[in-house]
């Protein structure tokens, strides 16, 4: 599977468009739809070392679920530009936001044909989780502009501009249960996992990806063997969490943030498989459980692959 499995997934909302058979966009067109940008967990996260570029090579098994930002679209052919707007302060609201880039990035040399792209983003996603929070709204993005500027990119085109705007981009383009090797962004797209309900916990304190991965120690950093994604399957299957989860990134997000220890240390005394989802702080245990720190709770659950990459809807 790999690649050319993550682009049939995208099939039903993307489509090949030559010049001849490019659609031609009225003259003034106002359109608008709102799209959901589910989170994400690592239900399996593994280092394998370093590579030449960097960045670190990795094996995860990513899941969505039903947690999500909300993403208002507007289009207005009269006008030009790209605005954003967040209703949780202090989120970024020009080039640093992944919204506003992958914007960029989609309409890049058409931008009088595209209009003026307003967003408006409702963060439902905590901010600093290791939920993929930022990662799911640009590829909401790029879904949604498939809809409201139709033909404009190639299957492919789309996979590229998810892994050039960061590693788990392009799993938000598969959605549901999925096999990420390298940075994360070369996927092989698994049968749904298994309708499983989940609380989760985002302490009060934050953690930065970059300062997680910096935290690792030589050992922890690799380099060592892979599984491979055969190896997921059955136990996928069968909902063996305790053979599943597993996060290199732990310890060092515990060095980072003691919370974290704490967090898990609760969720564990209380009988339940519990991971940290990515680089954390957000932690998560199968099934209803209470939390053992302060901080904010969620009672969610796994989400398909259909349910995740749901169509925008107009508004």
């Amino acid at each position: 599977m790999g690649m050319d499995a993550c682009l049939r997934v995208l099939a039903f909302y993307a489509r090949d468009c030559t010049a001849a058979t490019r659609p031609r966009i009225p003259r003034h067109m106002q359109q608008a739809l709102s799209i959901r940008a589910y989170a994400k967990l690592n239900l399996y996260l593994e280092v394998l070392g370093r590579r030449s570029d960097g960045f670190h090579r990795l094996e995860s098994i990513f899941q969505t679920i039903d947690l999500y930002d909300r993403l208002l679209v507007r289009r207005d052919s009269q006008q030009q530009g790209i605005v954003l707007t967040c209703d949780l302060p202090g989120i970024p609201t020009d080039a640093r936001n992944l919204v506003w880039r992958a914007a960029s990035a989609y309409v890049a040399g058409r931008e009088i044909e595209a209009g003026r792209l307003h967003f408006t983003l409702e963060k439902g996603i905590p901010h600093g989780a290791g939920l993929g929070g930022g990662s799911s709204d640009a590829a909401a993005v790029l879904r949604a502009l498939t809809q409201l500027l139709p033909g404009w990119h190639h299957q492919s085109d789309l996979m590229r501009m998810a892994s050039d705007l960061g590693s788990d981009v392009p799993f938000f383009l598969v959605g549901g249960t999925a096999f990420g090797e390298e940075r994360g962004e070369v996927l092989t797209a698994l049968e749904d996992a298994p309708a499983t309900d989940i609380t989760l916990i985002m302490p009060d304190e934050t953690l930065a990806t970059p300062r997680v991965f910096a935290a690792l120690t030589e050992q922890e950093r690799g380099p060592r063997a892979g599984r491979g994604v055969a190896w997921f399957r059955e136990p996928l299957r069968r909902s063996a969490w305790s053979a599943v989860f597993f996060n290199r990134l732990t310890a060092p997000a515990i060095r980072c943030c003691p919370t974290v220890s704490a967090l898990l240390g609760g969720l564990s005394a209380q009988s339940v498989p519990c991971l940290m989802s990515g680089s954390g702080a957000a932690c998560f245990a199968v099934g209803n459980c209470i939390s053992p720190v302060s901080g904010r709770t969620w009672r969610t659950r796994f989400l398909s692959r259909a349910h995740s990459l749901g169509e925008g809807q107009p508004v």
